[in-house]
């Protein structure tokens, strides 16, 4: 029996060598393995006009304006046995729009050459009224630029006065 005891304590002392040994020998391998190379991810195919430049996407679309307000503790109106705590209520108070009027000039294909339409510079239809009141404004400063011209000659007028009393003065007071 202890013959038998001892080879089966040998046979496990060398599997547990063999093991061991083999435990160390994976760590090794498993060290020096080349790390697999992963390919670059594939970037989206971009196409010429699709996309938007974030700093000018103010000029096409404004944005939401999203206002936070506080409310305190309140009994609900509905129900005198329901209090709500103090929270927060956030609440749209403009959506987002589009932006029919830009103020950037817009590059409008014409054939060969490319002319170049300002949405600011165009001007629309005018009411009746609004004509109206442009060419009294109109008229009024014609006025003004016809006096304006009046009094500089007549100015200059008096200059050239004051420059012949002034070359008289001068000639009476010398001996």
């Amino acid at each position: 029996m202890t013959s038998g005891i001892s080879e089966r304590t040998d046979f496990v002392w060398r599997l547990v060598r063999w093991s061991g040994v083999l435990a160390v020998a994976y760590c090794f391998a498993g060290c020096a393995s080349k790390p697999v190379e992963e390919p670059p991810p594939s970037l989206p195919v971009q196409v010429s006009g699709t996309e938007l430049d974030p700093y000018n996407m103010g000029k096409i679309r404004t944005p939401e304006s999203v206002h936070a307000y506080y409310l305190g503790p309140y009994v609900d109106p509905q129900d005198s046995g329901v209090r709500h705590d103090a929270h927060r209520i956030s609440r749209v108070e403009q959506p987002a729009h589009w932006n029919l009027s830009p103020s950037a000039p817009t590059a409008v294909p014409l054939g060969p050459v490319v002319a170049v339409a300002d949405p600011a510079q165009q001007v629309g239809l005018l009411s009746g009224e609004l004509e109206n009141k442009i060419a009294q404004a109109n008229t009024l400063i014609a006025t003004l630029i016809e006096q304006n011209d009046v009094l500089q000659k007549k100015l200059d007028e008096r200059d050239k006065e004051l420059d012949k009393l002034s070359s008289r003065l001068s000639e009476l007071e010398r001996p």
